[in-house]
């Protein structure tokens, strides 16, 4: 087993045979000194491999006294950010499909069909994308077909990164990217995406100063 203190960042998932049964995934990261020839082997991953939603929100509740959890103060993204989650599907099939019109005819329809799914999909990512902060929490909401919450206590933060892309730069925006000891490189990342300019320096400021007077908890 594991100490809380330990405990570095957690998430969340729910896929779509997860929704079916009503049932979500919950795995942590951990900062845990480990042997080179073990690798993960020595450290906890899976929490809850299934469990019900209330069961997972519950566990973590009881691991995170005094966190706020499951929220209600989710923000949103600028609209914008739909067509910015279309628009790399977009540009990789799209001229697949025109390619594939003069060797397989009307069977490169399916490719338009595809982007069709595609941008549905952007729609419904880009309304469920979010992230929520306090004094205590910092948590992000991704996906819609595969659903991910990540989450991290502030004390466990040990970097921020603010950047923006020649896109962010076009469009106003930037990402908030967080990072934390023990974090999985197969999970989905703790950042804030498509972040309004003013909103993203605001937040980058508030957790710097909030990082710069507290002790590292790991």
């Amino acid at each position: 087993s594991v100490s809380r203190r330990r405990i570095q960042a957690w998430t969340l998932h729910e896929g779509m045979l997860h929704r079916f049964f009503r049932r979500r995934s919950l795995r942590i990261d951990t900062a845990v000194a480990e042997k080179a020839n073990q690798g993960d082997q020595r450290a906890l991953k899976d929490l809850a491999p299934v469990a019900t939603p209330d069961a997972c929100d519950a566990l973590v509740r009881h691991l995170l006294p005094g966190a706020q959890w499951p929220r209600d103060d989710w923000k949103g993204v600028p609209p914008s950010s739909r067509w910015r989650l279309f628009l790399p599907t977009a540009v990789v099939v799209l001229p697949l499909g025109i390619t594939a019109w003069w060797h397989v005819g009307a069977w490169s329809l399916l490719a338009l069909a595809w982007l069709a799914f595609a941008a549905y999909a952007s729609w419904r990512s880009a309304q469920r994308m979010g992230y929520a902060a306090d004094e205590h929490l910092v948590a992000v909401r991704i996906g819609w077909w595969s659903r991910y919450w990540r989450f991290a206590e502030v004390d466990k933060l040990q970097a921020l990164r603010l950047t923006r892309s020649p896109l962010d730069r076009r469009c106003g925006t930037s990402t908030l990217w967080l990072d934390t000891a023990g974090a999985n490189s197969l999970a989905p990342p703790l950042r804030l995406r498509f972040l309004p300019e003013a909103e993203a320096q605001a937040l980058y400021q508030r957790l710097s100063a909030a990082l710069a007077h507290r002790r590292l908890r790991w």
